[in-house]
């Protein structure tokens, strides 16, 4: 199997581990007794230990190999997602958490940009659309999984299988035995009618675009679980709705794998994730609200692909870029489901999480489109 090959399977893998975890957190923290801060907190603590780490990997990928630090990552991940399946309480959830946010902040940035690295010239946009149909289809399938276990034996169970899939990402990325070397730039694939660059604004507001998205992401990971208990659902109807979310990304990074993403598709991001977040709150029953996964799907697919491409379209230094577009979706994540706690805990209704997260990604919209405009 080709490097690039290689990489793609662990990407898939180790997302997969990832949200079997992450399917089964929120089911077993509330059989800890936890409430909705503490549910709120606890994305926070991997989210935040993620950003910092995410960052730091991708500036030290620069400068050694890269794919020797990635596997040191999910090496640390796969003890880490062990130790958190035996955790007898919330407070033990809040010192692992940070274990497994530490350990693939190491792996993302550095496989992103080997990612790059391996494109051939001119090919850029379909190898990052490729990696992304990879760790997507990994994450759909691992919270549809991971739901799936939770409510047929429970949520330890799903924990525990999250180990076998990231130990075949330790084995099975490819070997380096010397430090990255920049490819050459990129040509610009000639699009079907000329577009002028970007200007420099529009890289960091793709990062808080997709910071924004995923952080609704996490927020619905974190929160729909109790919203949806309180309406009759529960954990098949949680990871089926998530899954489908993921599902629906994959088939976006596919459908668009040969479109260069630009302002339209930042755009069309933050209108596609409000319209889902505002069909995910007014409908009712498991089936109709399955609705929403297709709105919410293409929104974050078009955020990240956005977010990643402006960061990895570069002859050099896309370690460093992966690594603040990775580092500004951890803040996201941890930021947004923790405020979503706080404001249950002061308003008492389960709702607020996700108009908090609403109000948020319209100020982005806003902002964004004044700043380019002026741009």
């Amino acid at each position: 199997m080709s490097s690039s090959r290689r990489l793609l399977l662990a990407a898939f893998l180790t997302d997969a581990s990832l949200y079997l975890v992450f399917a089964a957190l929120p089911f077993r923290a509330m059989e800890l007794g936890a409430g909705p801060v503490r549910l709120g907190i606890l994305p926070t603590l991997y989210a935040a230990a993620y950003t910092l780490s995410a960052n730091l990997g991708g500036r030290v990928s620069d400068r050694i190999p890269r794919l020797t630090l990635a596997r040191g990552g999910a090496a640390v991940f796969l003890l880490g997602a062990v130790a958190l399946a035996q955790t007898p309480s919330t407070a033990w959830m809040f010192l692992v958490l940070p274990v497994l946010g530490i350990g693939l902040g190491w792996f993302w940035s550095p496989v992103m940009a080997a990612v790059a690295d391996r494109a051939e010239p001119g090919r850029l946009t379909g190898a990052v659309a490729r990696f992304n149909i990879a760790w997507s289809l990994g994450k759909g399938g691992g919270l549809v999984l991971g739901g799936w276990l939770t409510e047929t034996l429970e949520p330890r169970t799903a924990m525990m299988a999250a180990a076998a899939p990231v130990l075949l990402t330790v084995l099975v990325l490819p070997r380096e035995r010397r430090g990255p070397v920049a490819a050459p730039a990129e040509p610009t694939p000639e699009p079907a009618a000329p577009r002028a660059p970007e200007p420099p604004v529009f890289l960091p507001l793709a990062w808080i675009t997709n910071a924004l998205a995923f952080g609704t992401a996490s927020t619905l990971n974190m929160h729909a679980p109790r919203f949806l208990l309180d309406r009759g659902g529960g954990p098949s109807a949680f990871g089926l709705l998530l899954g489908s979310v993921f599902i629906v990304q994959t088939a976006t990074f596919l459908v668009t794998a040969r479109r260069r993403p630009g302002r339209s598709t930042l755009f069309a991001a933050y209108g596609l994730v409000l319209a889902g977040l505002a069909v995910f709150l007014l409908t009712a029953g498991s089936p109709v609200r399955l609705v929403a996964a297709l709105p919410l799907g293409v929104g974050f697919g078009l955020a990240y692909a956005t977010s990643i491409h402006a960061s990895l379209d570069r002859p050099a230094g896309r370690g460093r870029a992966a690594g603040w577009h990775e580092s500004l979706l951890g803040a996201g994540s941890s930021t947004l489901p923790l405020l979503g706690g706080a404001l249950i805990a002061v308003a008492g209704g389960t709702v607020y999480p996700f108009l908090l997260a609403g109000g948020l990604l319209a100020a982005g919209l806003v902002v964004s489109r004044a700043r380019l405009r002026r741009a």
